[in-house]
C-alpha cells in the first residue's frame, strides 16, 4: 500500500510539473509574439517616417522650383495645387504604391501617401489657403524676412495581421531673404583664397561653389561656407602655385569651414532664369548692364540700370546722354527734379580723359565722376536760386556708362574726390571696370588725414573725427583703387615710379573677376584670390590699403579681362581689411538681396 501511495504522488508531481512548464511555456510563447509584433509595429513605423521623408524630400525640389521660377513672387497655396505625386518607380520596395493629395478613404485600403501637398503658413504656422498670399515674417537683421509653408505625407503600411500603421510626416520649407551685404566675402562662383601673407577675415564668408584655401597665413576668424566642398589645395587649373605645399588656413576649433545653403542673389535660379534666348539673359552680369528694351527682360525689377534715379551714358565723341528713373532725357530745359539732376551731374563729370592700365595692357579711355560735386548738390539747401536736389527723393542709385569700348578701345569710369558721402550714402553702377581714386567714405581732407593712413600699420580708425560714415557701394564689371598718390600721367612709367601712399575705402563692392585657368597657363593661370578682389595698380610695398565694406563676386568680367599674374602691374600692400558692421543697420542704396530655400522643423504629427 504504501508503494502504492508513492506512486499516485509521484505522478502527480509529474504533472503538476508539467502543468507548470506548460504555463512557462504558453508564457514565453505569449513573450515571443508580443515581441515580434513590437518589432513588427517598430519597423513598419521606422518605413513609414522613411517613405514620408523621402516623399517630403521630392516636394521640396518641386517646392523649390516653382518658388524660383517666381521670385519676386510671394506664393499662396493654390499655386502649388499640381505639385507631381510620387510614382511607384521612386519606392520600388513598397508593393501597390498609391498616393493621393486628398485623404485617406473612410473605409476600405488607405493610400500609401496621402494628404500630399505644400500650404503656405503664416510664421506661427496657421495654414493660409486657397489664393490668399501668406504673411511675411521679419527677422531680427535688417533686410531679413521669411515666408513659410508647411509640407505633408500621411504615410500608411501595413504591419501584423493586416494592422495598418499610419505616420503623419511634416516638414518646413521656409524661403527667406537676406541682406548680401552681411558677408565679408560672397562668391557666387568657386572662391580661391591665398594671400602668401598674413591676412585676417572677420566676418562671414560664403560661396555658392568650391572654397580653395592653401595658405597657413590665412585666419578665418567667423562663419565660412561654401555648397560644394572645401579643399585644402590649389584649384584645379592653377599653375601658378606649383611647388608650393598646401596647408590649411586658421580657423575657430568651434567652428571649421562647413557645407551650407545655396544664397541665390534675388532669389532666382541663372539656370532658369539666364536661357540664353535673348540680349537680357546673359547671366548676372545683367544687374550691371543696360537692359535691351526690345526683348523681354526677366529681371527688369532687380536689374541697377531700372532702379537708378539719374542713367548717365556716354556715347560717341564723349557725348553724355542723361535720363531720370522713368526714361525721360533730361537736359538744361528740364524743370523740378530732372533740372536739379542735369545741373548737379553735368557739373561732376569730365570725359575724354586717360591713363594707362597695366593689367589690361592698354590705355584706358576715363569718364570721372566728381563725388564731391555730388555731394554738394544733395546737401546744399541752396545753390544760387537754382533748384537742388534736397527734398526731391533723390534714391542715392546713380547708373554711369560708357557704350563705345571695344577690343582695341577700352573705356572705364573713376569716382574722384569721394572723401566725404551725402546722408544716406550713394550707389554707383558701371557696366564699365570702375576705378575708385584716393580715400572714399572717410572724410578725409587736405588737412585732416584718415587715421588708418596716418597709422599706416593696420590700426586706426576707418574715418576722421567728426565724419559720420555712410552706406555706399560700388559696382562695376571690375573694380579697381588707385591710391591718394596715383597721378594719371605717371601710369606709363615703371612700377618704381608708381609708389602708392596710404589710403582707405569704406564701401561695399560688387563685381566679377577672371576666374583660374580660363586662358592662360603657368604664371598666369591663377585668378588672383579674393585677396586681389579690389584691383591694384600700384607699387604698395610696405604700404597699408585699408578696406571696410561686403565684398560680392557675382558673375565673369567682360571687360576687364587681363590677368592677375601680367608683369609691371602692382606689388601687394599690407591688407587691413574688415567687415563693416554698419550694414547691418544700413544697407546701402538700391535692393540688393540673397535667398536662401530652407528645409526647416522636421516633426511627426
Amino acid at each position: 500500500m504504501k508503494k502504492k501511495n508513492n506512486a499516485g504522488s509521484t505522478i502527480i508531481a509529474v504533472v503538476a510539473l508539467l502543468t507548470v512548464l506548460a504555463g512557462f511555456s504558453i508564457a514565453a510563447l505569449s513573450f515571443t509574439g508580443t515581441v515580434s509584433y513590437n518589432v513588427m509595429a517598430s519597423n513598419t513605423l521606422r518605413r513609414c517616417t522613411e517613405v514620408g521623408d523621402g516623399a517630403i524630400d521630392y516636394m521640396f525640389a518641386y517646392w523649390r522650383e516653382l518658388i524660383k521660377e517666381n521670385p519676386n513672387t510671394i506664393l499662396p497655396t493654390a499655386s502649388f495645387a499640381s505639385l507631381p505625386l510620387p510614382t511607384q518607380s521612386l519606392f520600388p520596395a513598397i508593393p501597390s504604391f498609391t498616393a493621393s493629395t486628398g485623404p485617406n478613404p473612410a473605409t476600405g485600403a488607405p493610400y500609401t501617401i496621402a494628404n500630399y501637398k505644400v500650404q503656405a503658413t503664416d510664421p506661427q504656422g496657421n495654414v493660409i489657403a486657397g489664393t490668399t498670399v501668406p504673411p511675411v515674417g521679419t527677422g531680427m537683421q535688417l533686410g531679413t524676412s521669411s515666408v513659410y509653408y508647411t509640407a505633408s505625407a500621411d504615410v500608411s503600411l501595413p504591419a501584423f495581421a493586416g494592422r495598418i500603421i499610419t505616420v503623419h510626416v511634416r516638414r518646413v520649407f521656409q524661403k527667406q531673404i537676406e541682406s548680401p551685404w552681411q558677408y565679408a566675402i560672397f562668391y557666387n562662383d568657386l572662391l580661391e583664397v591665398n594671400p602668401g601673407a598674413t591676412m585676417t577675415i572677420a566676418g562671414w564668408v560664403h560661396t555658392n561653389s568650391y572654397l580653395y584655401t592653401a595658405y597657413s597665413d590665412l585666419t578665418f576668424a567667423n562663419k565660412v561656407d561654401y555648397v560644394n566642398d572645401w579643399g585644402v589645395s590649389f584649384a584645379p587649373g592653377d599653375e601658378d602655385h606649383t611647388g608650393i605645399t598646401p596647408a590649411s588656413p586658421t580657423f575657430p576649433s568651434n567652428l571649421p569651414p562647413a557645407r551650407g545653403d545655396a544664397e541665390l542673389p534675388f532669389g532666382f535660379d541663372p539656370t532658369q532664369v539666364f536661357l540664353n534666348t535673348n540680349a537680357n539673359n546673359s547671366g548676372y552680369i545683367e544687374l550691371i548692364q543696360p537692359p535691351v528694351t526690345s526683348v523681354a527682360d526677366p529681371i527688369a525689377s532687380q536689374r541697377y540700370y531700372n532702379q537708378a534715379d539719374i542713367r548717365i551714358m556716354i556715347g560717341a565723341g564723349n557725348s553724355v546722354t542723361m535720363t531720370d528713373n522713368a526714361g525721360n532725357t533730361i537736359n538744361g530745359s528740364s524743370t523740378g527734379t530732372d533740372h536739379a539732376l542735369y545741373t548737379a551731374f553735368t557739373a561732376a563729370i569730365t570725359t575724354g580723359q586717360s591713363f594707362q592700365d597695366n593689367r589690361e595692357a592698354a590705355t584706358m579711355n576715363i569718364t570721372t565722376l566728381n563725388i564731391a560735386t555730388i555731394t554738394s548738390a544733395l546737401t546744399a539747401t541752396s545753390k544760387g536760386g537754382t533748384a537742388t536736389l534736397v527734398g526731391t527723393g533723390f534714391n542715392g542709385v546713380i547708373y554711369i556708362a560708357n557704350s563705345t569700348g571695344s577690343s582695341t578701345v577700352k573705356t572705364g569710369i573713376r569716382l574722384k574726390n569721394g572723401a566725404t558721402m551725402p546722408q544716406g550714402g550713394l550707389t554707383v553702377v558701371s557696366e564699365n571696370p570702375v576705378y575708385i581714386q584716393g580715400d572714399y567714405n572717410t572724410g578725409q581732407t587736405s588737412s585732416l588725414t584718415t587715421p588708418a593712413n596716418s597709422a599706416n600699420n593696420g590700426t586706426g580708425n576707418n574715418v576722421v573725427a567728426g565724419y559720420t560714415e555712410q552706406p555706399c557701394a560700388v559696382l562695376g564689371d571690375a573694380v579697381n583703387v588707385l591710391s591718394n598718390a596715383w597721378v594719371d600721367s605717371n601710369s606709363t612709367a615703371d612700377l618704381s615710379s608708381r609708389n602708392a601712399t596710404p589710403t582707405t575705402v569704406n564701401a561695399a563692392i560688387v563685381t566679377g573677376n577672371v576666374p583660374t585657368g580660363t586662358t592662360s597657363s603657368g604664371a598666369n593661370s591663377y585668378s588672383g584670390g579674393a585677396e586681389n578682389f579690389t584691383r591694384l595698380l600700384e607699387n604698395w610695398s610696405g604700404q597699408t590699403f585699408t578696406y571696410y565694406g561686403s565684398m560680392i563676386e557675382l558673375y565673369k568680367s567682360q571687360q576687364s579681362i587681363g590677368y592677375w599674374g601680367n608683369a609691371n602691374v602692382y606689388n601687394a600692400p599690407n591688407r587691413n581689411w574688415h567687415f563693416d558692421p554698419l550694414f547691418y543697420t544700413q544697407p546701402p542704396p538700391g535692393t540688393f538681396t540673397v535667398v536662401d530655400y530652407v528645409k526647416q522643423r522636421w516633426y511627426v504629427q
